[in-house]
């Protein structure tokens, strides 16, 4: 009995592509090497915002009067911004096309930084002066006796809305960061993994 084999275009569908028929032109950025040089900046960008923000703390504590416990929020601010979208990206990013993500995560993390140095320009210089302070929080207004010290504390109570607006501002700017930086390392090594030979995948890594 002679079975009939079917042809080439009825076992793909009819999708093989014929030899006359036009082929499309691959950029020039359709390469490993070029997707591996924009994921190491990105990585670099992201380790330098992050050193950036550690360094400063201190400065932004006594810039905008804040205590301990609000700079820690700021630092944390980060990690909740990438634990809340790191499981739905790793699952369903391998699903969808990797390196669109990930340019979608850079330019989320470009408007994170941008975010983050906004405080420095919409707030007054620093002014030397000497005058009496107490150890009040960001919240916190005391009623003090001293003519010179109630001064001091009615300067810092007005100043209490737009601190609040600062701190409200680097916490976004530190969540956006987060959830920028969550496709970038996981997608990307993944990506790498699946378009190099096997025996270059971890010099590539």
């Amino acid at each position: 009995m002679q079975v009939k084999r079917p042809r080439d275009s009825e076992r793909t569908g009819g999708d093989v592509l014929q030899p006359d028929a036009p082929r499309k032109k691959s950029s020039c950025f359709s390469n490993i090497k070029i997707f591996l040089i924009a994921e190491c900046a990105l990585m670099l960008a992201q380790g330098t915002v992050g050193a950036y923000l550690v360094s400063v703390l201190t400065t932004l504590e006594r810039r905008f009067n804040l205590q301990s416990a609000d700079v820690g929020v700021i630092a944390s601010s980060f990690e909740i911004g990438n634990l809340a979208l790191i499981l739905f990206v790793s699952y369903f990013g391998a699903k969808a096309h990797r390196p669109r993500l990930i340019g979608c995560g850079g330019i989320v993390m470009a408007l994170g930084a941008l975010l983050s140095a906004l405080p420095e320009f919409l707030t007054k210089q620093y002014e030397y002066v000497e005058e009496l302070r107490t150890d009040t929080g960001r919240d916190v207004c005391l009623n003090t006796t001293s003519v010179e010290a109630q001064l001091v504390e009615d300067k810092l109570c007005d100043n209490k809305a737009n601190t609040n607006m600062m701190y409200l501002l680097l916490i976004g700017a530190q969540v956006l960061l987060g959830i920028g930086a969550t496709p970038v390392q996981p997608l990307g090594v993944s990506y790498i993994d699946d378009h190099v030979k096997k025996k270059d995948s971890s010099l590539y890594i």
